[in-house]
């Protein structure tokens, strides 16, 4: 991409600049560390959601037009990652998982049939289904690491299959040399408040301001809106 801009600038004669603001691995999956979180969370079973939880989840879906079922009342079935990405969520220990065996996991807030970065989820976090939620996650999370502590030999098989699937690699970081983290001008009252000054005296960022002051030709007549 950056070769391509460079291309288009050059043939326009013009200037394009580029910067990086993340770089990342891919997360490395551990299928025995999976395996025995899984196990985990359903001796212990899914969250203990209360009537008022299946009521708000009820709610929530009605109103959305989904089937009022309420919340999750199953743990979900361990299965293999997708050999093709189809989306999902965003995690920030993917460079981690190819230094130390790292397992991910999740519980259910949201109400059956609902998605998530909506204003329904966003509803049940410090309430009922939330709160289910969090325990949880606390007990899932506190039995693994009990079992890794107890289980010596699962936490060996966790180690083999980690250092067999990295053996012959080597993480670098995918951030090139002297990278500066994205830094973003707080508003002129915290600056004022907290006695800063912007940018810090260590960072470059961000380059300075470059405002156009191109006039747009006509867009056409102007039409009345439509009531």
């Amino acid at each position: 991409m950056i070769a391509v801009s460079e291309a288009a600038a050059k043939a326009s004669r013009t200037t394009v600049g580029h910067r990086i603001t993340s770089a990342c691995w891919n997360q490395l999956p551990s299928r025995s560390f999976a395996e025995l979180l899984h196990e985990t969370m359903t001796q212990i079973g899914p969250p203990a959601f209360t009537d008022e939880a299946h009521r708000q989840a009820k709610e929530l879906q009605e109103s959305l037009g989904l089937p009022a079922t309420g919340m999750h009342d199953k743990i979900g079935a361990l299965t293999p990652p997708n050999p093709v990405f189809m989306g999902g969520g965003s995690t920030d220990v993917a460079d981690i998982s190819w230094n130390v065996p790292t397992v991910s996991m999740g519980t259910a807030l949201a109400p059956i049939g609902t998605k998530m970065h909506t204003w329904s989820t966003a509803a049940c976090a410090a309430a009922a289904p939330g709160q289910a939620a969090v325990i949880a996650a606390a007990k899932y999370l506190a039995a693994t690491a009990v079992d890794l502590l107890t289980q010596p030999e699962r936490l060996k098989a966790i180690k083999d299959e980690f250092a067999e699937r990295t053996k012959g690699l080597a993480w670098k970081t995918a951030l090139p040399g002297g990278y500066e983290p994205p830094m973003y001008e707080p508003p002129a009252w915290f600056l004022k408040k907290t006695g800063q000054k912007w940018p810090p005296k260590n960072i470059t960022w961000p380059p300075k301001r470059v405002v156009s002051q191109e006039k747009f030709s006509s867009l056409g007549p102007e039409l009345t809106p439509q009531k």
